[in-house]
């Protein structure tokens, strides 16, 4: 099929768990048989390196609506030339332009629905008015609404996502799929040397490590995990906790790490490339993934145990799906900074049954392989072309 997907932004400019998905989603589709167009948003006139059919639609520095604009632009241009089966929106607002009457009727919309866009701007808005928070968010999903009022079939991650979906946006659970996300498995794997990358990072010998990825926003929990840590170092204290991201928080966690006295002990690396980022996964013994709220998949979480390594996580979202249904001693009592702490204490005291380096990532092998994702994305689209074809409802 020739399957038209538009994003957010391109991972290499706009690192982040949704632009990751897309290109390794993109790569999944193509290499399973389709012909993939995507389009997405980075930045002005920037060619994007890959070989994969992507283009950017951002030719010169422009404002939001004109950004919106010309990925309608290139979509409508794209039904001339590209002639697409299938309309596979993953980003609302970048959608919001490209009505259902725009579109030949016999194209199906099937969106993958990564989270209530305007429930997580208004999380991160923190320290806007609260007028000025409300009115940006009741804006943005109506924005929203709009986008999936056109939808045929959506895609979601998680049972978390299909809830949030149908409680908060009133989407008929039969036109949901769950498909869990995927890791590109043969870039995450154990490292054949784990004890010289470890020298090579400045990992002292007998020290155990901790690696946390996350875009450092306050919905992450970071800042429960670095208080966790005072307890962590106090029992353990060759522990060291690596933070890798960027944020809007970083300079207040920062400040944190020294009012707290752990500079020796946690370190905020700031944005790390994806080479760097799989030998930190590679090197650690523990991930943590601290996340407090709207956590729909965590792909962090099997690029991790991909990696061999084993994750601790907060019980919410998709991080619980993952690790309850794979070891349940991985999850934190609830997501404060003690529940953490004791947790991850009574792991470095052997008190834990931890999954084996081998184990993790066999799980991740066993369930969550582009190769199944791509397959179970392709029966979506089929069956919403044959409801199209026969012009009947969708449900």
């Amino acid at each position: 099929m020739n399957v038209l997907t538009t994003g957010l932004g391109w991972n290499e400019q706009q690192p982040g768990g949704l632009n990751r998905y897309f290109v390794d989603y993109t790569n999944a589709m193509k290499e399973f048989g389709h012909a993939e167009l995507g389009l997405v948003v980075s930045e002005p006139g920037v060619k994007l390196h890959t070989n994969l059919n992507v283009a950017n639609t951002v030719t010169h520095a422009t404002g939001l609506l004109s950004r919106i604009r010309s990925v309608r632009q290139h979509t409508m241009q794209a039904l001339k030339t590209f002639h697409p089966d299938i309309f596979n929106p993953h980003f609302a607002l970048y959608a919001s332009m490209v009505s259902r009457q725009s579109l030949p009727d016999h194209i199906p919309i099937v969106t993958h629905f990564h989270g209530p866009w305007a429930l997580e701007s208004k999380m991160e808005e923190d320290g806007k008015p609260r007028i000025v928070r409300e009115a940006r968010y009741l804006l943005k999903k109506q924005v929203e609404q709009l986008t999936y009022r056109r939808s045929d079939r959506f895609i979601v991650l998680s049972e978390y996502f299909r809830d949030i979906l149908s409680n908060s946006y009133g989407i008929d659970h039969r036109k949901i799929h769950i498909i869990p996300g995927a890791v590109e498995h043969e870039r995450f794997k154990p490292h054949q040397d784990r004890g010289a990358l470890r020298q090579r990072l400045g990992i002292e010998s007998g020290q155990k490590l901790l690696f946390c990825a996350r875009r450092i926003v306050r919905r992450m929990g970071i800042d429960r995990l670095i208080d966790a840590m005072q307890a962590v170092v106090q029992a353990h204290p060759g522990t060291r906790l690596y933070i890798a991201g960027d944020g809007a928080m970083r300079s207040d966690y920062e400040a944190q790490i020294s009012r707290l006295r752990l500079q020796d002990y946690v370190k905020m690396l700031g944005r790390v490339s994806n080479d760097e980022l799989v030998e930190w996964y590679q090197a650690a013994d523990y991930s943590v993934v601290p996340t407090i709220t709207l956590e729909g998949f965590g792909l962090v979480t099997i690029e991790s145990m991909a990696c061999g390594t084993p994750v601790f996580g907060t019980p919410f979202g998709g991080t619980n799906e993952i690790l309850g249904r794979f070891a349940p001693d991985l999850l934190f009592k609830d997501g404060s900074a003690e529940a953490m702490s004791a947790r991850i204490v009574e792991a470095l005291n052997g008190r834990l049954a931890i999954p084996s380096r081998e184990a993790c990532r066999q799980h991740v092998l066993q369930r969550y392989t582009w190769s199944s994702v791509a397959a179970a994305v392709t029966e979506v689209f089929q069956d919403a072309r044959e409801m199209r074809r026969k012009g009947g409802a969708i449900g």
